[in-house]
């Protein structure tokens, strides 16, 4: 099964548009298993950190990321999202939510 080739980016008429680097990305996961599986899937792409949001919930958050790793990062996060049946994933650049590319 392989991933669309598509080009991701800001959403439309963001005030971050066009802007490089990319401040942060943060990735919402149900447990901490699956945020330090995501984290270790990011591996090759970006450096990443597991924070607890609450005791159900953790967060992947990648620092000072390009336009370039963003679009592989989301790709990555994509298949994530479908090896564990996760439906609503959300998942935050520079604090605005983006939409998963289809896996």
């Amino acid at each position: 099964m392989g991933l669309a080739q598509t080009s991701l980016r800001y959403p439309e008429d963001s005030d971050a548009e066009g802007r490089v680097p990319i401040r942060s990305v943060s990735i919402e996961a149900p447990t901490s298993n699956a945020a330090t599986q995501l984290a270790h899937d990011l591996l090759p792409y970006a450096k990443t950190d597991v924070v607890p949001i609450d005791e159900e919930r953790w967060e992947v958050r990648i620092e000072d990321s390009s336009e370039e790793e963003l679009d592989v990062v989301l790709s990555a996060v994509a298949r994530w999202a479908a090896d564990h049946s996760f439906d609503q994933t959300q998942v935050l650049v520079d604090g605005e939510r983006v939409d998963l590319p289809e896996s």
